[in-house]
């Protein structure tokens, strides 16, 4: 009978420390469930910002420029190279503020020509690309393109009216604050 309670005892202490394992593995799991859960949403939200504030989301635009597989894959190559070409030429960047202060006083002429030219060929870079990009379109396309950029600014400055009526809002809900 003694051994029959040892036994009942040593099975209900193994099935307790079994439980309480699986129990905490599944625990353990769903944090790190939950964990890379926020992580993808975070990720997924900076994603999604990007895509709305970028002019150039090839997706976006395969969507609603109608976008032939053919015109899609060539504007994918085009924007890997304009990529690559802004990836060179910010490797090519040198602090502007250094090269105006080698001589040990500050050149007005060399900070002006590195800054002028670090944006020129930036600028030469995105026309390249554009030009590229309108030649692979159709003419239906490009107004249609030109019709949603037109859209997309019209949109920006209505969120930053917006923005700016709130934040006249808070300034004056400050300055009541500040006056009591």
């Amino acid at each position: 009978m003694k051994k029959f309670k040892i036994f009942f005892l040593f099975l209900f202490l193994l099935a307790f420390v079994f439980a309480g394992t699986y129990f905490a593995g599944k625990v353990s799991a769903f944090q790190t469930m939950q964990k890379h859960n926020i992580m993808r949403h975070n990720f997924m939200r900076c994603r999604k910002t990007k895509m709305d504030m970028g002019m150039f989301n090839i997706f976006m635009l395969k969507k609603k420029l109608h976008l032939t597989k053919n015109q899609f894959h060539q504007i994918r190559i085009i924007k890997r190279q304009e990529f690559t070409a802004f990836k060179s030429n910010m490797r090519n960047f040198r602090n502007p503020l250094l090269s105006a202060m080698k001589s040990g006083t500050f050149n007005k002429n060399v900070f002006v020509a590195n800054i002028t030219n670090k944006v020129k060929n930036m600028a030469e870079i995105r026309a390249n690309f554009l030009e590229k990009f309108s030649n692979v379109l159709t003419p239906a396309q490009r107004s249609r393109f030109v019709f949603l950029m037109k859209k997309k600014i019209h949109n920006r400055i209505k969120r930053l009216e917006f923005m700016k009526k709130m934040l006249n809002k808070r300034i004056k809900m400050m300055k009541e604050n500040l006056s009591e």
